[in-house]
């Protein structure tokens, strides 16, 4: 089961500027634009912590950055262990939502122990870069998001009850339009007690789990300089934003593909053993986005396929999933395979293109959330697809299952803010 402990946070002081300059996304969405871009708007926005400019050297550089703030009182750690209630605010087809959460330690475990379980592969390389950063500088500054199933309804009653019973500590709308608040909860036997029911439930990654599996190895790594560490040491436990599975403003984006190629000329050959392949009533080239939106709505199990024929859409819709099955890797449940990106992976891409997986890690597909940008690119004589999101009942279900998806299966959005909270991992 997981581990949840209060930590005492670091978090910017008055002094450092209005926290609307100073947050910043999570490194893994920052372009090289938004990283100047962000570090313009003050020089004391997270990025420079979150993502330093430069090579080998940018992790201490980062270190130092840390201290002279700390030093001249940009930064200031909580006097005792808090927990954080955390809502954002942004709108999402149209409508404003809220998500809520809790920030707290979750004990890094790893994934074999089971309390934590991740749905997505990871990469050596950010994890890499993430180890170097925390030896550095000893603090997590992006939190990790996870899903809790919440099925006593603690947490969502917990967090509901903070926000109503005071004003915010901290707020800040950042320039996406997105609102940040944040609440400080001094975490007593109350506090504590009330938030038991959560002990016995799996907590899901839905996002960051580079940063998690940062947080065990450098866990483990500082145990093994040091000896074994006491069992409530930060550095046992890693920066978290838990959210219920059913809270109401839990949105995941689909993540749509563009393949960068012509289509074969006998592609709807290749794809009618797998696929019923329907024509869309009207040309791609004069269908915006949400258009295509409501066909995909209206039937989840469809991909919408665009650049196939020039000015033609298409709605692909599974017609033999045993054949599909036949496709897939062997040891892969008929669950996993059924989620629009594998579909489209077994289904279309590798008898299209014969895309390997070693093509698909080289570039040879393109991903984004935003339609638009997909019939863009179709103009320009190129094939695009467009998927359905990823439920999160399926993104737990195959965690279950410890079968995990392909990277850029799900967009959990808006992504958290980095430098509401952040986590030093030292007493």
């Amino acid at each position: 089961m997981p581990q949840i402990l209060p930590i005492r946070g670091l978090r910017y002081t008055a002094a450092a500027g209005p926290l609307s300059e100073l947050l910043a996304p999570p490194y893994d969405v920052i372009s090289p634009a938004q990283q100047r871009e962000l570090a313009g708007r003050n020089s004391h926005n997270a990025v420079l912590l979150e993502l330093a400019e430069g090579g080998e050297e940018r992790y201490e550089r980062a270190a130092g950055v840390l201290r002279d703030w700390e030093a001249a009182g940009m930064l200031e750690r909580d006097a005792a262990p808090q927990l954080y209630v955390y809502e954002q605010s942004f709108i999402e087809g149209g409508a404003t939502h809220t998500r809520r959460a809790l920030l707290a330690g979750v004990e890094a475990q790893p994934w074999e122990e089971g309390a934590v379980k991740p749905h997505e592969f990871t990469m050596s390389g950010p994890k890499d870069d993430r180890l170097k950063l925390l030896q550095a500088t000893r603090t997590q500054f992006s939190p990790v998001f996870m899903i809790a199933r919440d099925r006593a309804g603690q947490l969502r009653q917990f967090v509901d009850e903070v926000i109503r019973s005071r004003p915010c500590d901290s707020a800040a709308l950042t320039p996406d339009g997105d609102g940040h608040r944040l609440w400080v909860v001094e975490a007593g036997r109350y506090e504590m007690r009330f938030l038991a029911p959560l002990l016995p439930e799996s907590f899901y990654i839905a996002d960051g789990h580079h940063r998690y599996e940062t947080a065990v190895t450098y866990r483990q790594w500082l145990a093994g300089t040091g000896g074994t560490l006491p069992r409530d040491h930060p550095a046992r436990f890693a920066l978290t934003a838990i959210v219920a599975a059913d809270d109401p403003g839990l949105v995941i984006r689909p993540i749509h593909r563009v393949v960068p190629r012509r289509a074969p000329t006998d592609w709807r050959a290749r794809l009618e053993p797998v696929f019923e392949v329907e024509d869309l009533p009207v040309p791609a080239a004069s269908v915006h986005a949400a258009e295509f939106d409501r066909v995909l709505a209206g039937q989840p199990e469809a991909i919408v396929a665009l650049g196939l024929e020039p000015g033609r859409a298409y709605r692909l819709r599974i017609r033999d999933s045993a054949a599909l099955m036949g496709r897939v890797p062997a040891g892969r449940s008929e669950r996993w395979a059924a989620i629009a990106p594998n579909e489209l992976r077994y289904g279309a891409l590798e008898p299209l293109w014969g895309l390997s997986d070693d093509d698909l890690r080289l570039g040879a597909v393109e991903y984004t959330h935003i339609a638009s940008e997909v019939l863009e690119r179709v103009e320009g004589g190129t094939c695009g697809f467009l998927l359905n999101p990823v439920g999160i009942g399926e993104v737990m279900a195959l965690a279950d299952l410890g079968e995990r998806m392909p990277q850029k299966s799900t967009f959990f959005h808006p992504k958290l803010g980095t430098g509401l909270v952040f986590h030093p991992l030292y007493e």
